[in-house]
């Protein structure tokens, strides 16, 4: 008895188009692959102006200082643990100065 190959089953076929589109097609829809990366090229391209530049980090200063971080964006549970055992420190250290 001999063995019948695997046969592959042909499924549903794509629809194959007579022409390629062409680039300025491509690029004319907006969700096409071709548009989306052209834009974010040219997003990335783009430099911030000075006022721009000037407002993000005048921004981040705010915020720190909301914070009352002291100009650092740093914080977090170890943070507050330094900074208390720090402030031990100091307070130890002022006693054994008064004595």
């Amino acid at each position: 008895m001999s063995r019948s190959k695997k046969s592959r089953k042909t499924g549903a076929f794509m629809t194959v188009l007579e022409r390629k589109p062409k680039k300025q097609e491509l690029l004319a829809d907006p969700t096409s692959k071709e548009s989306r990366r052209k834009k974010l090229k040219e997003q990335r391209k783009k430099q911030k102006s000075v006022f721009e530049k000037a407002q993000a980090t005048q921004k981040a200063a705010e915020r720190d200082a909301q914070a009352g971080r002291r100009g650092t964006r740093h914080g977090g549970p170890l943070a507050e643990k330094i900074r208390k055992l720090n402030a031990e420190k100091k307070a130890q250290q002022a006693q054994d100065n008064e004595e």
